[in-house]
């Protein structure tokens, strides 16, 4: 069976059509000969009736007279034979072709017959009436050869199998053409549904969709509605969990760093700092998953008018101070990019980027880790200007083959030493995604290292 409808339509729709379209012009091309037939029948009749006329029965002799004007025009044909005979009561020959006095033939009073017979090895169609002559019959027959018979057959059976193949294509066009178009109202809903993001899960357009579409959209509608209500409930989820962890996460965290700072014996301090550290990490997860609740939420939101350059340098304010206590190069190249979009999610994609740069950033005393901010304007290949902003670090890069799946949430790849959970990437690109934005993954500009772009699209 076809997985496409279209195409299983048109299979039923071209079967059909095979197998009652010669049905169809058989009869069609039955019924246009026995008409063509019929009408060279009528003309061979009238030739009979006419010459039948000019039986006359004088002094009880039969006489038939025929003048040479009417037998020459009984006989000119451009492309048959004409033959005629007038018998008598007894069968005798009065005038004509002797060869049409075979076979013997009865008839009853008024009656005329039609047939096929041979003449001088000739095919010849034939008519026979009965002439009264006095109180017995008398018989007239006309035949005439049979090509221009056979050529209006052949002009008829070329002319309905040319009308029958070009009604044929018209046909099959104008079926693809109903069949197209009775498949836009789905091919409508699948392009509705292409192009939608993830997060976009309102109820689809109607329009004017048929009534059998309608039971479709209402289930997807449903379908829709489920889901949106289950991701409400899951962001919720994560916003309250988060929220709620980041009380207890802060006090712990403070109380590891006072812990720290007191005296202590020395044989606790290595555990001290895994804790303070693994606190840090945790609230910083709790702070990761608290920023994806609120981008997605906000995905459908149109936002407010955002520079680039400006949350770029707010974001200097806060993690120069983080790059300089891991002696980490952190610069900033800037440039007016505006956008539209919520501050405090692109605020949070920045701070993710800045936090993986500092993280996988390698660094020697010969070579510090050196982290680049650059906010601007793009002209691509279309002309429309993007603003976009990158973050590039001079750390081991990610390999190709796994640059796909770094976007999968606490997807880490292979060999990372970095202490993140793995929802740095995922936030950024679903931050992205609320804003219609791409994330591209580059090597450094050095070969080295990784640049992670965001380019928004024009006018955003």
């Amino acid at each position: 069976m076809l997985n496409s409808l279209k195409a299983t339509l048109l299979l039923w729709v071209v079967l059909l059509t095979v197998l009652i379209a010669p049905v169809r012009l058989f009869f069609d091309l039955r019924g246009q000969l026995q008409r063509t037939s019929d009408a060279y029948d009528v003309g061979l009749s009238d030739w009979a009736l006419a010459l039948g006329n000019l039986v006359h029965v004088i002094d009880g002799q039969v006489e038939f007279e025929l003048n040479q004007q009417t037998e020459q025009s009984l006989r000119t044909s451009a492309t048959d034979t004409t033959y005629y005979i007038v018998l008598d009561a007894d069968g005798q020959r009065l005038a004509g072709d002797a060869p049409l006095a075979s076979p013997p033939i009865t008839l009853a009073r008024g009656e005329r017959r039609m047939f096929n017979t041979r003449v001088d090895d000739h095919p010849v169609r034939m008519a026979v009436h009965a002439v009264e002559c006095g109180a017995r019959l008398c018989q007239v027959r006309v035949a005439e050869t049979l090509v221009k018979r056979d050529k209006a057959r052949n002009e008829s059976l070329v002319l309905t199998l040319t009308l029958a193949l070009v009604f044929a294509l018209v046909f099959a066009v104008a079926i693809w053409w109903v069949v197209r178009h009775a498949m836009q109202p789905l091919e409508s809903v699948n392009e509705q549904l292409a192009q939608r993001s993830l997060d976009d899960l309102r109820p689809l357009r109607r329009g004017r969709m048929p009534s059998e579409v309608q039971p479709l959209l209402n289930a997807i509608d449903q379908l829709l509605q489920r889901v949106a209500a289950d991701a409400t409930r899951q962001r919720h989820f994560i916003a309250d969990a988060a929220h709620q962890l980041r009380t207890p996460l802060t006090a712990l965290r403070t109380e590891s760093e006072l812990a720290l700072l007191e005296a202590h014996p020395p044989a606790v301090h290595a555990t001290l700092e895994r804790v303070h550290r693994s606190t840090q990490r945790v609230a910083r997860a709790a702070d990761q998953l608290l920023a994806l609740a609120r981008s997605e939420a906000s995905s459908n939101e149109p936002g407010d008018p955002v520079d680039l350059k400006a949350g770029a340098q707010d974001a200097a304010q806060d993690w120069v101070p983080r790059a300089l206590e891991r002696g980490a190069d952190l610069g900033f190249q800037l440039e007016a990019a505006p956008v539209r979009g919520h501050r405090h999610l692109l605020g949070e994609l920045l701070a993710n980027l800045i936090h993986n740069a500092l993280e996988y950033a390698t660094g020697t005393v010969q070579r510090p880790a050196r982290i680049t901010v650059r906010t601007g304007v793009l002209k691509q290949q279309d002309g429309a200007p993007r603003s976009m902003f990158e973050v590039e670090d001079n750390g081991p890069g990610i390999a190709a083959e796994e640059r796909a799946k770094v976007f999968e949430r606490f997807y880490r790849a292979p060999g990372s030493t970095g202490a993140g959970s793995g929802l740095g990437l995922a936030i950024v690109r679903d931050i992205a995604r609320s804003h219609n934005a791409g994330v591209e993954l580059l090597d450094g500009e050095d070969g080295c290292g990784l640049r992670v772009r965001v380019v928004f699209p024009p006018g955003r």
